[in-house]
């Protein structure tokens, strides 16, 4: 099934963790709503202003395979509302530029340990928080700081 244009189903519920653990990541009608919602609103613009494909590396995580993970107990990604993305020839960073000078309706964009760019989209009536994130490690644990760098 396809969500919008470029981006189906199948590649946002993909996990190698799930598999190898024999969990069923499977989306129920608001986690695909959701999904679509984050396709539509947020990756296809991405795509289309940056003129590259975009990989997902996580996308809907059921709670059990979010926590086994070490996902937070309140991970967007438990509900459909969030991705983990990379693009062959861009940094981390500059992915998470993009998406904020595109003014898309994002709730947050965190540049997660120098590797991908984490984006979410609130609820449906809510207002975009448009939230910008570093995530590092610190003695084993992980800090967030304000801003993309």
């Amino acid at each position: 099934m396809m969500l919008s244009d470029n981006f189906s189903l199948a590649e946002m519920i993909r996990s190698d963790a799930a598999t190898r653990l024999g969990i069923s990541n499977t989306p129920d009608d608001a986690q695909i709503d959701n999904l679509r919602r984050l396709a539509v609103e947020i990756l296809e613009p991405l795509r289309a202003a940056i003129g590259k494909p975009i990989r997902i590396t996580s996308g809907l995580r059921v709670p059990v395979l979010n926590t086994i993970i070490g996902g937070v107990s309140n991970s967007d990604h438990c509900l459909g509302r969030a991705a983990d993305i990379q693009v062959d020839g861009m940094s981390a960073k500059s992915v998470c530029e993009a998406v904020r000078s595109l003014d898309l309706p994002y709730k947050q964009v965190i540049h997660e340990f120098g590797a991908w760019c984490h984006v979410s989209i609130g609820y449906p009536a809510e207002a975009p928080k448009r939230e910008c994130l570093t995530a590092i490690k610190v003695a084993g644990k992980t800090v967030y700081e304000k801003g993309i760098v």
